[in-house]
């Protein structure tokens, strides 16, 4: 049985099948511009059972679940030789069919498995660490990444990742550590430097990461568009946190928005930037109006909650209130209807946070900390990264400051900040106060 580059078998496969598994996989975790390679492949090869896996797997980072749903003729086809795959195939094929049918549980556990017996497989830690995303569930990534680190420590992607679960769990040097050992077996590790971002804000290092990231971003350009976009985003975040609007506006316009806008991907990054813009004091009107349209399915699908939030405040932003109406509805009904951890993440933190932000986006101050005040300390588990939900925090601080509860806004603050030095955009605030 023929063995791909990481030395795992390959049911099924011919040279031509190992070199398309191979490419995949380094577009995948290099984040590169031809992952969709594999749908060709997927066609020319039907009987490599783990070519129509990974191809079915692409949809998983689409964030729909009518998106999603188009990779189970593919996990059809990776079925008909199911008994003879190996044991790793066989549970690689359903987590990917439980991630794409929104069992984010189910697909962690498997992967989880996978980790254990055969940690060289990084395609499956790369989707691992996707549905943390989606769950919040930063220490079991970090228990993750750390269990396949060390036979991985010559692949700069997976040590990277491992970097990322550091930072998500605030061992911000550690994670520098990590993501710098990853750049110095490949100096275009883009995770490693999107890590970075993380760990300069973090730590308010904000003029050394505006002056690395700039350093990176003419190497940006040979890269996936979802990651170009992403790491402008990390870039406009830190001017903004020196006050520096026009740099942050011009990197919205020129290099986050209006590429793919209808991906859940740059989508997020442009709402999110422009409530970060909005957060600091600017006021934007027509740049929501020409989001909204490609928010609105977002806004009905029942992924995770924090895509929910991000688009239901692009359409309260556009004065969609009647679509807001509606998709807030539909939510309810959804949430009421879980039980169990899905109870939580959709009736008792996924609800309020969408509440609390149309709330924030129509300008009703003080139902806005109160739907998003109570539930902050949980709101990892309705997903998006540690930087992605810090609008959630601001919103909830500028709520009570434009709201009059300055004793409660101070403590907001003070909390928000820790121990880090302040920046200009804090100052800013607490001059407000």
């Amino acid at each position: 049985m023929k063995r791909d580059a990481r030395g795992l078998e390959v049911t099924g496969a011919a040279d031509a099948e190992i070199a398309a598994i191979d490419h995949f996989t380094e577009q995948l975790l290099g984040l590169g511009a031809e992952t969709d390679a594999i749908m060709g492949a997927a066609s020319a090869s039907p009987d490599c059972p783990m070519i129509q896996a990974y191809a079915a797997c692409t949809f998983v980072y689409t964030q729909s679940s009518a998106q999603a749903a188009r990779a189970l003729g593919l996990l059809q086809r990776a079925r008909r030789r199911f008994r003879e795959l190996t044991g790793r195939e066989r549970i690689f094929v359903e987590a990917v069919e439980a991630g794409c049918r929104g069992d984010f549980e189910r697909a962690i556990t498997a992967y989880e498995s996978i980790a254990q017996e055969w940690p060289r497989d990084v395609v499956a830690a790369k989707l691992a660490e996707f549905h943390f995303f989606q769950t919040g569930e930063s220490a079991r990534q970090l228990a993750f990444m750390r269990s396949v680190a060390p036979a991985n420590r010559d692949h700069s992607h997976l040590l990277s990742m491992y970097a990322f679960a550091l930072e998500l769990c605030a061992k911000r040097d550690e994670a520098e550590e990590a993501a710098r050992a990853a750049m110095r077996i490949n100096p275009l590790t883009m995770w490693a430097q999107h890590c970075l971002a993380h760990v300069f804000a973090g730590q308010s290092r904000i003029a050394q990461g505006i002056a690395e990231l700039q350093s990176y971003a003419e190497g940006w350009r040979g890269f996936g568009r979802y990651i170009q976009s992403h790491n402008w985003f990390h870039l406009a975040t830190l001017y903004l946190a020196q006050l520096d609007f026009d740099r942050a506006r011009e990197a919205f316009n020129s290099r986050v928005w209006g590429f793919l806008p209808d991906t859940a991907g740059e989508l997020t990054d442009a709402v999110l930037l422009l409530w970060y813009l909005e957060l600091a004091g600017m006021e934007l009107d027509a740049e929501w109006r020409g989001i909204a349209p490609h928010a609105r399915p977002y806004a009905h699908d029942r992924v995770f909650p924090f895509i929910n939030a991000v688009a239901i405040y692009a359409l309260a932003r556009a004065g969609e209130q009647a679509e807001v109406d509606r998709a807030a509805a539909e939510l309810e009904r959804f949430a009421g209807r879980q039980s169990g951890r899905a109870a939580r993440v959709w009736r008792d933190v996924g609800l309020p946070l969408v509440r609390g932000s149309a709330a924030f986006a129509r300008r009703d101050y003080p139902l806005a900390a109160a739907l998003l005040g109570p539930i902050l300390n949980d709101a990892a588990c309705a997903g998006g990264s540690d930087e992605q939900r810090g609008v959630f925090i601001q919103s909830n601080l500028v709520s009570l400051i434009r709201s009059q509860q300055k004793s409660q806004a101070r403590r907001a603050l003070d909390q928000y900040i820790g121990g880090r030095a302040v920046t200009p955009l804090e100052r800013l605030w607490r001059d407000q106060i």
